[in-house]
């Protein structure tokens, strides 16, 4: 009867380390971001994502492929200062333009290089600038709409 009750317990513990894992949590998909329209000086209009939040502004536009002519994502911070910006698992080319709290361009840094999945910190391309909003279009973008310092660009953020 012993052997018996041994057995059964050792069935027992066997056919629970066999039992599959549990699968790791994946991470939530993150809700859509707020959209604005802004109007750039030559007229045209940007589709702007807006990233408001510390996880939007962490994430922005990671792992995105492609961006379509004529939208962007608008980064939103909480007071004016010096903001520094990389390109880590950043697949595009981007145009980054820095705005102050009048919406006026501080500068415009074009054709910043994509970065791939396993492209060293140390090698990831880095721009810095002042403003309250930072625009990030798809590279040759501010070319394009003749984006300059001291232009003012028009928006109201959410």
């Amino acid at each position: 009867m012993r052997a018996l009750s041994v057995l059964a317990v050792l069935l027992a513990l066997a056919a629970a380390a066999c039992r599959a894992p549990a699968p790791e949590p994946q991470p939530a998909t993150p809700p859509p971001l707020t959209q604005v329209k802004i109007l750039l000086p030559d007229g045209k209009e940007i589709a702007a994502e807006v990233a408001d939040t510390p996880e939007a502004r962490e994430r922005g536009l990671m792992f995105r492929t492609a961006m379509a002519p004529d939208t962007g994502m608008l980064f939103v911070f909480d007071k004016e200062e010096g903001l520094q910006f990389w390109m880590k698992n950043t697949l595009i080319d981007l145009d980054m333009v820095w705005l102050d709290a009048q919406k006026k361009i501080t500068v415009v840094h074009a054709d910043v290089p994509r970065s791939r999945l396993d492209t060293p910190e140390e090698r990831l391309a880095r721009r810095a600038g002042l403003g309250l909003y930072v625009l990030e279009l798809a590279a040759g973008e501010a070319r394009r709409h003749n984006l300059q310092k001291g232009q003012v660009l028009h928006f109201a953020v959410p």
